[in-house]
């Protein structure tokens, strides 16, 4: 947006993963585990377990290290929540960024600043999964004038300025 002089309210969110060792007592239909107190998550990965957890109140970046505070926060965290976790060892992390809205919704639409200029941004981390259903919203967008596969109306560009964002509870 920013290429053709539009501000929207998208901001990088680093997000910190790390994949356990092989943990044989794990069974094999562990469920996928999400704590959203402490905005935490499990989940099989092979032999080990992939675990993550989002840092409330870091501002926005694009670093894509994994801070070493992070890790020891994280796993006293996954220890409290899934005490089995104190075997585990560490066999890898990486850190990767979330495009995050104020309201955690994707940006769906036309840009009223500039005729012909659609956005499709912001999924807070499920863009891939969702890319398929917005490819084809924004495409009946442009070629119908209107999405007609689902209404998203309230995926717009303008919520933010008119103060109708969506409320969401859990966000991982």
């Amino acid at each position: 947006a920013a290429m053709v002089g539009v501000d929207l309210p998208v901001h990088p969110e680093r997000q910190q993963i790390l994949v356990t060792t092989p943990m044989p007592t794990i069974p094999a239909d562990f469920p996928f585990i999400i704590d959203f107190a402490q905005r935490l998550y499990f989940h099989r990965e092979g032999a080990g377990l992939l675990t993550g957890m989002s840092v409330v109140g870091e501002p926005p970046t694009f670093e894509q290290t994994v801070d070493t505070e992070w890790t020891m926060q994280h796993m006293d965290k996954a220890m409290e929540r899934l005490p089995i976790m104190e075997t585990a060892g560490r066999l890898t992390e990486w850190a990767g960024l979330y495009e995050v809205t104020p309201d955690a919704h994707p940006i769906i639409g036309p840009i009223a600043a500039v005729h012909g200029f659609y956005a499709v941004t912001g999924f807070s981390g499920h863009g891939f999964m969702h890319g398929p259903i917005a490819g084809l919203l924004v495409s009946e967008q442009i070629l119908d004038g209107t999405a007609h596969t689902i209404d998203i109306t309230s995926l717009r560009a303008e919520r933010f300025a008119e103060g109708q964002l969506i409320k969401e509870f859990n966000v991982v």
